[in-house]
């Protein structure tokens, strides 16, 4: 199964409750696409009759109705032809997906000799680890609520013994209130095998608690969201709070496998959070950003230019973090 394949899988799973596969997108997923409809993961669904109302209707018609017009199919606007919409026979299609049998294949790899236990809706306990830790997947991101899934932990082990592995899309804020309670968490992409549905054991536990999870020339960044301190390569770093914030926010998207901590994050972190009594200006992040860079060269011993390269800018977008060498774990 290709690595594309997977992600766009999993990502449609962690949209909601009832997660469907679009037809366009299923069109172009060939020979892995038909083993996934053999293994009951995809279940096709009646074709679409009606399609939705053009962008920016104001017609008030609601759904739009699919009919055939000289050989084409089209989503037919009962007040403006020109708004009519073409389709190809794939935009009628769309898939369920299964999300139980999902979760089956994901951990069918791992060694757990029991199948994953539904612990509540989009929630799973896959297995525990040789330590004792449960692994929790949690697959649509409105469950990563503490309301909805702390009620559900308590069957699990207390933390720090239980890793969450969080759906593509959970958003720093979302993430928050676990790493502060000591969660150790994962993004359910970082943890997928490159080549394949499955998940790989290795990837859940705990940097500290991995054999050999550093490679030579790795650095290991510590941070304690709770103390408000951070180590990188055992030294401790000297931060003030707004730009300890900013990292830790920089830190989560690494540790979850995401690419990039988003500006807007990273401004709201700046400026306190949600509740930041005044917005912060892009001027005053790239400060930040500057004095956190000089911070990480000084405990390391590098010289300040190379802190571009360990927090690397993407422009208006936001910022990474330079995953590897930096190797990142919440204590």
């Amino acid at each position: 199964m290709t690595d594309n394949l997977a992600k766009l899988l999993l990502r449609r799973s962690a949209s909601g409750p009832a997660p469907i596969l679009a037809g366009r997108d299923a069109a172009f997923l060939g020979p892995a696409f038909e083993r996934l409809l053999a293994k009951g993961i995809l279940t096709e669904l009646p074709p679409a009759s009606s399609w939705p109302p053009c962008a920016g209707c104001c017609c008030g018609f609601g759904e739009r109705l699919i009919v055939e017009i000289g050989g084409q199919l089209v989503a037919q606007c009962p007040d403006d032809a020109n708004a009519d919409t073409v389709l190809d026979a794939a935009d009628l299609r769309s898939f369920a997906i299964d999300a139980d049998r999902l979760v089956a294949v994901l951990t069918a790899g791992t060694g757990w000799p029991d199948p994953p236990e539904r612990l509540g809706a989009s929630v799973w306990r896959l297995g525990d680890l040789a330590e004792g830790r449960a692994v929790v997947l949690v697959l649509d991101a409105l469950a990563l609520q503490p309301s909805v899934l702390l009620p559900i932990l308590r069957a699990a082990p207390p933390p720090p013994s239980t890793t969450l592995v969080v759906p593509p899309g959970a958003a720093a804020d979302a993430r928050r209130p676990f790493l502060d309670m000591r969660y150790h968490l994962v993004g359910l992409l970082e943890a997928l095998h490159p080549t394949d549905l499955a998940l790989r054991r290795e990837q859940l536990a705990p940097i500290g608690t991995k054999a050999a999870a550093l490679s030579a020339g790795d650095i290991l960044l510590t941070i304690n969201p709770l103390g408000l301190a951070a180590e990188f390569g055992g030294v401790p770093l000297v931060l003030r709070a707004r730009d300890f914030d900013v990292l830790a926010v920089i830190a989560r998207e690494a540790a979850d496998g995401r690419a990039l901590a988003r500006q807007d994050d990273l401004l709201q972190a700046l400026a306190g959070g949600e509740d930041g009594a005044d917005p912060v200006a892009t001027e005053q992040l790239e400060k930040s950003i500057s004095r956190i860079r000089d911070a990480l060269c000084s405990a390391a011993g590098l010289p300040r230019a190379q802190g571009r390269k360990l927090i690397v800018n993407l422009s208006r977008r936001g910022y990474r973090l330079a995953v590897p060498p930096i190797r990142v774990v919440f204590s």
